[in-house]
């Protein structure tokens, strides 16, 4: 297959079905997800690995905005609540254009910074269990 590439440009991301996309600078699905631990009986064939459960989380950047229903105010006021999120990867590409879904825990986010700065956030939002990943384009 010969090489292909992609400047991030535009997603789509709703918390609770209120888009935020215009405030996020930067975004990472991160698959923080362990390897089973290796075990062995005493027959042939006896290895296998342990399951283990799901860990992924939503990595934001974002311009802070923290006007009535802004994504600094929003994440503030439904601090620790599960919530439904979608995030849309390419949206403006079919034939790249890749969703995951899923819930994942609010965190209220920290808030400051150098003075005459850019006012920016990072936050981490804990999914809840596996993000569903679909294909959305043709």
């Amino acid at each position: 297959m010969p090489p292909h590439n992609r400047r991030l440009k535009q997603i789509e991301f709703a918390l609770d079905s209120v888009s935020f996309e215009c405030q996020v600078q930067n975004w990472t699905m991160q698959n923080n997800s362990e390897d089973g631990e290796k075990q062995y009986t005493q027959c042939p064939d006896g290895e296998f690995r342990e399951e283990t459960d799901p860990d992924y989380a939503l990595e934001l950047t974002f311009f802070s905005d923290w006007r009535e229903n802004g994504i600094s105010d929003w994440l503030t006021q439904h601090d620790g609540e599960l919530v439904d999120f979608t995030l849309d990867h390419h949206p403006n590409i079919p034939a790249e254009h890749v969703q995951w879904t899923g819930q994942l825990y609010v965190r209220a986010p920290s808030v400051g910074g150098e003075s005459r700065a850019t006012e920016q956030t990072e936050v981490t939002l804990q999914v809840a269990g596996k993000p569903v990943y679909a294909r959305v384009g043709a």
